[in-house]
C-alpha cells in the first residue's frame, strides 16, 4: 500500500490505482507515493555521497570583458603588369 504523495506540494494522501502506475486522485506516479504513512521525504544530506576527504576550495569568478571583432580577410592588391606565358613549350620542364 502507498501513501501520501511526496511530488511539490501535493495534497494527496493515498495512492489508489488506475492505469500505467498513475493516480486517480494526483495523475502522479506510484513511485512518488510513500512506502510509510509519517515517513518524510529524504533530505539531501540521506541522498548524497559521504566523503572522508575534505571538500575542494569553493570557486572564485572574476567579470572580464571580452571584445568580439568580425574578421574579414583583406587581398593584396594584384601587380599592374602581370606576364603570362605565351606558349606551354617554352615552360622549364
Amino acid at each position: 500500500m502507498l501513501y501520501h504523495c511526496q511530488f511539490k506540494n501535493c495534497k494527496c494522501i493515498k495512492f489508489i490505482k488506475r492505469r500505467n502506475n498513475l493516480c486517480y486522485v494526483c495523475q502522479h506516479a506510484n513511485i512518488w507515493h510513500s512506502k510509510r504513512p509519517s515517513s518524510p521525504p529524504p533530505t539531501d544530506s540521506y541522498l548524497s555521497f559521504v566523503s572522508t576527504r575534505p571538500a575542494a576550495r569553493t570557486p572564485t569568478y572574476e567579470r572580464r570583458n571580452i571584445k568580439v571583432k568580425v574578421f574579414i580577410p583583406s587581398v593584396p592588391p594584384l601587380p599592374d603588369e602581370i606576364i603570362y606565358c605565351e606558349a606551354i613549350e617554352i615552360l622549364p620542364v
